[in-house]
């Protein structure tokens, strides 16, 4: 499980909101692969996905409303969908029978795939919202 950290806000009240609720269910889904609950698995993916393309209209909202191109970003958040569905493939042809390492493995992928999305791939879009106030609601 990770631990949500300061660090990771984007400078947003909404924005830093939906990062959480996502990371949530992120640590929801390494708790499911640690048990190897392949139904609550499932039922987390589906979650996870449609939290993301709620998500996804959000912050492409806030962006348009503070005159960010959001063409690069938007191409971030397919490679992130992506990667969350490959993830989640290789775990559900698995059926539960991975070792505990690759369970690790696949549950730090996941994360990792968030806080990059976050840090790094937003961090552009950081740049601009740092102009606004944190509170800051199209």
């Amino acid at each position: 499980m990770s631990t949500w950290t300061k660090q990771l806000s984007i400078g947003n009240r909404i924005l830093d909101s939906e990062h959480k609720k996502l990371h949530g269910i992120i640590n929801q889904i390494v708790c499911s692969v640690a048990a190897r609950n392949v139904a609550a698995l499932s039922e987390t993916f589906e979650l996870l996905e449609s939290c993301l393309c709620d998500y996804f209209a959000v912050e492409e909202n806030i962006a348009q409303a503070i005159g960010f191109d959001f063409t690069q970003h938007k191409l971030a958040h397919q490679h992130l969908l992506n990667e969350f569905q490959r993830i989640r493939g290789k775990l559900m042809a698995r059926n539960g029978m991975w070792s505990d390492e690759e369970g690790k493995n696949y549950a730090h992928s996941l994360m990792n795939c968030l806080i990059q999305h976050i840090t790094q791939d937003g961090k552009p879009l950081r740049i601009v919202l740092d102009t606004c106030l944190y509170d800051f609601n199209p």
